[in-house]
């Protein structure tokens, strides 16, 4: 179980957020999964995530730029000091505005990745198909709210969307790679969007995530 620390507070926002998805990625792998969910949930006084989402925006200033990976309705910002890319961790700042549905699935090959939604809701879209075997028949969905955490390894397909309402992002990329470097991110030769397969995103479901997605603060 991976927490954030009131004994760290000296630390910055931004240090606690990438340490505490480096640590939630080391044990993802240690697992041999590639997919966990979670949900931040506070269970005490001492430490709020709304305080440190604060101390991240007011500490550093984000440019969201759109278009980010192509779309028109995505935009993509990095929370302070660009760091070595290839090497070192970053933190994103990603916007989907409403109607944001033409991302397609995508997997990235050299980067983890740790979201968290801070803001607005959409939809999780992934598959359990690889890269080179993905023919658009096994894509799952699940809705994407406020405080709900999506933790993966690199060579997962995936992508966000939304429907009425926009949604802000908390990206931990590990290593980051620069949002225009070809690297950064793969498309299966079987392009899925979420905007041509809405029929069939309308079920409720219950899932029961692992024990890696208790969150505390």
């Amino acid at each position: 179980m991976t927490r954030f620390d009131p004994v760290t507070s000296q630390l910055s926002a931004l240090s606690r957020f990438i340490g505490v998805a480096c640590g939630t990625l080391a044990q993802l792998e240690s697992r041999g999964d590639s997919l966990s969910f979670g949900r931040i949930r506070g269970t005490g006084p001492c430490v709020h995530f709304g305080e440190l989402l604060r101390e991240l925006d007011s500490a550093h200033e984000v440019e969201v730029r759109f278009p980010f990976e192509n779309s028109d309705h995505v935009g993509g910002g990095i929370w302070g000091d660009t760091p070595e890319p290839f090497k070192q961790p970053a933190i994103a700042k990603l916007q989907w505005l409403a109607h944001a549905d033409d991302l397609p699935l995508h997997a990235h090959e050299h980067s983890d990745r740790f979201i968290i939604v801070i803001g607005g809701r959409g939809f999780f879209h992934w598959s359990d198909q690889s890269l080179n075997e993905f023919d658009g028949s096994s894509v799952h969905t699940i809705a994407a709210r406020d405080r709900d955490v999506f933790v993966f390894r690199r060579g997962l397909l995936h992508t966000f969307s939304t429907h009425n309402e926009m949604m802000t992002l908390l990206s931990v990329q590990a290593p980051f790679i620069p949002f225009d470097e070809p690297q950064q991110y793969t498309l299966p030769s079987t392009h899925w969007i979420a905007r041509h397969n809405y029929e069939g995103c309308g079920v409720v479901q219950c899932l029961l995530s692992s024990p890696i997605a208790g969150y505390e603060l």
